[in-house]
């Protein structure tokens, strides 16, 4: 008996002068909660901005590859039927506009293609416009309204209207929450396409 009495004497020193307590104080529980919310909201916001900047880097890549895909319709001669019968196919181009978050296709039709204007116009073939996303818009480009063509058989490529001989234009996409985060195609007189 007096052993257990010792032992019972002993046992607040292993654990704790309160033994019989168990589970959390109120205190003890709201700084856990305060802890996991914290990492949370840091965790989040960092995933929101990367997930803006993927975003951006789809945009682009899918626009260049629109172009790249026009290049290649003029290349091969691809036969759409234009809206007047008599007009033949002159050329493929984009149209683009300041501050929209997509662009216009469109299929160039003239009846004389020597004297087309490479413009997007009311005899042209225009095709359903594509969406950039929802977080991302066209910043600048070149006169506020762009239109890129590419004409067969070379490809040349006409920009507003003006075949390009030399020279590098620019089209520059960014965030419609950040304008400083921007990737800029970039579009020479050969028909080269670059992301940067």
């Amino acid at each position: 008996m007096k052993l257990i009495k010792t032992i019972s004497k002993l046992r607040p020193m292993f654990y704790g002068l309160h033994s019989t307590r168990r589970g959390f104080t109120l205190i003890e529980l709201m700084v856990s909660i305060t802890v996991i919310i914290i990492i949370s909201a840091a965790f989040l916001a960092g995933k929101s901005k990367e997930e803006e900047k993927m975003a951006l880097n789809m945009s682009a890549f899918t626009f260049s590859q629109t172009l790249r895909e026009y290049q290649e319709k003029a290349l091969s001669g691809e036969s759409i039927i234009c809206p007047s019968p008599s007009n033949s196919i002159c050329g493929f181009g984009a149209r683009l506009i300041d501050g929209n978050d997509y662009f216009t296709p469109f299929v160039d039709c003239s009846n004389n293609c020597g004297s087309s204007n490479h413009r997007l116009t009311g005899g042209d073939l225009t095709l359903p416009n594509v969406k950039f996303g929802s977080k991302v818009k066209i910043c600048s480009v070149t006169g506020g309204t762009l239109d890129v063509v590419f004409t067969p058989p070379d490809p040349a490529v006409y920009f507003n209207s003006a075949g390009w001989s030399s020279g590098e234009g620019a089209i520059n996409l960014c965030l419609k929450a950040d304008t400083n985060q921007i990737k800029t195609i970039n579009l020479n007189h050969a028909g080269k396409i670059e992301i940067q």
